[in-house]
C-alpha cells in the first residue's frame, strides 16, 4: 500500500473513531517498533546472534577470496614462464573460482537476508501480541505504529514504547 494509502486509511480510523467515542475520551498510543526490537532483551539477543552468523559468512569468504588472491598472484607472476595451453588451463581455472566466489558470496546475502527477516518476523509476532495485551489492559482505542502509520505529528506523552519493550522483555523471561 502506498505512503498516501496508508495516510488516508490512517485518517479514515481515526475520524471513525472520533465519531464513535461521542462521550468517551479517545486513547491513543504510538509505539516505534524498530526501537522495541532493537532495544528489548529479545532483539539484541538475535541481533548479537546474527552478528556472529555474519562473522562466520565473512571469514569463510575471506578465506575464498584470499585463495583467488593467491591463485591470481600465481598466474601473474607464471605467465610468462608458462606455455600457452598451461597459461590458458590456469587462467581457466581463476575464471571458474572467481564465478565460484561470486556465487558463494551471493548465495550467503540471501541467506542472511532470509536469516535477519525470519528473526525479525518472530519478535514482531511477539510484539504484536504484546501490543495488544497492553492496549486491551490499558483500554487504548487505537495503538499505532511511529514510523510507518503517515503520522506526522504527535504528543510525545502519547509514545508507549518503554512499556512496551519492559512488558515483552518480562514476557520472554520465563521462556
Amino acid at each position: 500500500m502506498t505512503r498516501q494509502g496508508i495516510m488516508l486509511l490512517s485518517i479514515i480510523l481515526v475520524g471513525s473513531l472520533i465519531a464513535t467515542a461521542s462521550a468517551a475520551e479517545l486513547k491513543i498510543g504510538v509505539v516505534d517498533l524498530q526501537k522495541a526490537m532493537e532495544l528489548s532483551e529479545a532483539g539484541q539477543k538475535a541481533k548479537t546472534m546474527f552478528q556472529k552468523k555474519v562473522d562466520r559468512v565473512q571469514q569463510d569468504l575471506k578465506a575464498k577470496q584470499d585463495e583467488l588472491a593467491l591463485l591470481k598472484e600465481e598466474l601473474d607472476r607464471q605467465s610468462v614462464l608458462l606455455s600457452d595451453e598451461a597459461r590458458m588451463e590456469k587462467q581457466s581455472s581463476y575464471q571458474l573460482g572467481l564465478k565460484d566466489f561470486k556465487r558463494l558470496y551471493e548465495d550467503a546475502q540471501e541467506e542472511l537476508r532470509r536469516e535477519d527477516a525470519k528473526l525479525s518476523e518472530k519478535i514482531l509476532k511477539n510484539l504484536q501480541a504484546v501490543i495488544e495485551d497492553y492496549g486491551e489492559k490499558q483500554n487504548y482505542d487505537l495503538i499505532m505504529e511511529k514510523t510507518q502509520s503517515g503520522l506526522l505529528h504527535r504528543n510525545s506523552s502519547l509514545d508507549i514504547t518503554s512499556a512496551i519493550i519492559l512488558l515483552y522483555d518480562d514476557s520472554k523471561k520465563g521462556q
